[in-house]
């Protein structure tokens, strides 16, 4: 028999007085794969995605990344992203989300330093990651306390798998386009068109439309309209509110023409995808 003492002393990875919470987990199996989340962002919240089976392509901050099975998807808080399935074939995703979070020397909300990229491969240690995914899973309906402390061991994990494995990110680059999605973030509530991104970044509307849609992959108000939708999925999911609540909050006046809209975008009602997600 081997006996295996922890050697030395640690530093937490928590800044002093902070209690990280475990806010979700869920499991996103093949069945949920053609219900795509459109852009969105949680204020308040760190989201920590984990694919166990497919492929799938991810916008994250205006840039598109694609991760396969084996591969950790990191989200700060604030950071605007969606999810779309690949084939959808086999398609699989643990995700947890955590509230309070403050990791000694980054912003509160963060688990990703802004060096690393959000797309991270777990290599050697995928069993372990999948384990405590899967643990975290089975333990949080029944012993929130014990799923409480398997994701703050989740978390240091991470810190510790980035530490030694980080994939380094590409240095963003400043441009029109970054600056009209930007705009488009800080403002998708309110009753904006071309003209005014295009006045927001100096350029020329049918100009700017053709850099936009060349460099997102979709034209400007293509992406104000999924931002809408983004948050309404978001809301739905997170929060109590009503349908015409959210309609509000997310820039439509007629509670109607939101549920028509949406119903278009992801093929049922807003109620109906609030049943699909919501346990």
């Amino acid at each position: 028999m081997l006996q295996y003492f922890p050697k030395g002393s640690f530093r937490s990875l928590f800044q002093k007085n902070s209690s990280p919470s475990l806010a979700y987990v869920c499991n996103v199996g093949p069945e949920a794969s053609h219900m795509p989340r459109s852009m969105h962002e949680h204020p308040h919240l760190a989201e920590i995605l984990l694919l166990y089976g497919g492929a799938g392509i991810y916008m994250i901050d205006g840039r598109r990344y694609t991760a396969q099975k084996g591969d950790l998807i990191l989200y700060n808080s604030h950071v605007v992203h969606d999810e779309h399935g690949g084939s959808g074939s086999g398609l699989g995703i643990y995700c947890i989300a955590v509230s309070e979070l403050c990791v000694d020397g980054l912003p509160q909300g963060h688990i990703l330093p802004a060096s690393l990229s959000p797309i991270q491969s777990t290599g050697d240690d995928f069993d372990e990651f999948m384990a405590l995914f899967g643990a975290i899973e089975k333990e949080a309906p029944t012993h929130p306390e014990t799923a409480h402390y398997l994701t703050l061991s989740l978390l240091t994990k991470i810190s510790a798998h980035l530490a030694e494995h980080g994939k380094k990110e590409e240095a963003a680059v400043p441009s029109t386009v970054r600056a009209a999605r930007a705009y488009i973030d800080q403002n998708y509530k309110d009753a904006i068109c071309l003209e005014d991104i295009a006045r927001a970044t100096h350029t020329n509307p049918y100009y700017l439309a053709h850099l936009f849609k060349e460099e997102v992959g979709l034209p400007p108000m293509k992406y104000v309209a999924l931002r809408r939708i983004g948050e309404a999925q978001n809301l739905l999911i997170n929060t109590e509110m009503t349908v015409t609540q959210i309609a509000a909050q997310v820039g439509y006046n007629n509670s109607n023409y939101f549920q028509s809209v949406f119903k278009r975008a992801m093929g049922i009602t807003p109620r109906e995808y609030r049943v699909r997600w919501v346990r």
